[in-house]
């Protein structure tokens, strides 16, 4: 295949390939252990920042926090995830994963690293690491919209 000659090349090629992974994550996801890509996001994010206020997990995700209530609720129901009152801020609510969250992001974080394998296994690992270098060059040059909370920088 000859290189693409544009950057709408590229992006598209990108996006088409993002989805493709994103779609794969998810099923492999909710086969193994039940939850959703964005689900299983969440729990990741509370495991490297536990306990955390649900505004600050709504931030990092990039929903609203009503939209983040609701999916704490689910995992909470689902005995992933526990609330606890803020030592000192009566106001907030901090979250905390339960030992089947814990169970459960560990199973899924093996699935998905299985899952993932696959996509690259044809690349060397020169390939693989020159591809790493090139994806994570991009974000840097994506300009912030006004108005936007999001950097280009800081795009995952």
């Amino acid at each position: 295949m000859p290189p693409p000659d544009t950057g709408d090349e590229v992006v598209n090629v990108l996006l088409a390939a993002g989805h493709q992974v994103r779609i794969a994550v998810d099923e492999a996801l909710r086969a193994s252990v039940g939850l959703t890509l964005r689900r299983f996001k969440v729990l990741q994010l509370l495991a490297d920042s536990e306990p955390c206020r649900l505004r600050d997990l709504a931030d990092a995700v990039s929903v609203a926090p009503r939209t983040m209530t609701e999916m704490v609720d689910g995992l909470e129901s689902d005995g992933l995830v526990v609330r606890r009152s803020h030592p000192t801020d009566r106001r907030a609510v901090l979250l905390a994963l339960t030992p089947a969250g814990r169970e459960a992001l560990a199973v899924g974080r093996r699935r998905r690293a299985e899952t993932v394998a696959g996509f690259t296994r044809h690349l060397t690992g020169a390939q693989r690491a020159q591809l790493v270098e090139l994806l994570a060059s991009i974000p840097r040059h994506v300009p912030t919209a006004p108005g936007s909370t999001h950097s280009g920088a800081a795009r995952r």
